[in-house]
């Protein structure tokens, strides 16, 4: 692991969906095993794509445009929630997101207030902040700036990572945006740790994807 001190990683997800879920957790997982030094950037993105995935996933006709409409406000909802506990520190703004989606899709829990509020105190988070900060503007242009960041780079599913080796600054970013079809965690975690393993020193054959982002557009 010589030479490798820190990776950026943005991680656009759905932020109710199980499959980002279990991304999420194996990418971490392979950062902590390799101890690697991850600063993390979980987006969400939302769009036709996304909800149609979503909707999917909790056994609904994507042509049922009542079922579409709630899965659209609930993928709203929980971004401005995260978007929110972002203002309480990014890492339990993370741990709320991944709380959120566990209970609502490992658990099994509706997504309604006692959920949301369950999902937030595990979290060490404050409640009445996070629901008066979610309808605020700068939560409003933060979602906005999030959506026009993921056209720019193009990013149209969810999940989607695209990881940077902060210790070459001359090495472009790879986007990662399959992950295999199936949904257990075992074959999601294994294809991850392969594509990864790519992207360690030890080998020179980096970014092998068809997509490289210059870190620069990220923090203009």
């Amino acid at each position: 692991m010589e030479g490798i001190t820190m990776w950026e990683v943005f991680l656009y997800i759905n932020p109710l969906c199980s499959y980002c879920l279990k991304v999420e957790q194996a990418i971490i997982d392979f950062t902590r095993k390799h101890d690697i030094d991850t600063q993390y950037h979980f987006v969400t993105n939302y769009n036709m794509a996304t909800i149609n995935d979503y909707m999917q996933l909790q056994g609904c006709k994507i042509t049922d445009i009542k079922e579409r409409n709630i899965a659209s406000q609930q993928v709203v909802e929980a971004a401005k929630l995260y978007k929110a506990a972002s203002c309480q520190g990014n890492k339990k703004a993370r741990n709320f997101l991944m709380n959120l989606q566990e209970q609502v899709n490992i658990l099994n829990n509706p997504f309604d207030d006692n959920t949301i509020k369950r999902a937030i105190n595990n979290s060490g988070l404050d409640y009445k902040a996070i629901m008066a900060d979610k309808e605020s503007t700068c939560v409003t242009q933060g979602l906005k700036r999030d959506q026009q960041l993921s056209m720019e780079m193009n990013v149209v599913k969810a999940p989607t990572a695209i990881v940077f080796d902060c210790e070459d600054e001359e090495k472009p970013g790879v986007m990662i945006d399959n992950f295999g079809d199936s949904t257990s965690q075992e074959s999601i975690s294994n294809n991850i740790n392969a594509m990864l393993e790519r992207e360690l020193p030890h080998t020179q054959d980096f970014a092998r994807n068809d997509t490289v982002i210059s870190l620069d557009k990220f923090r203009r």
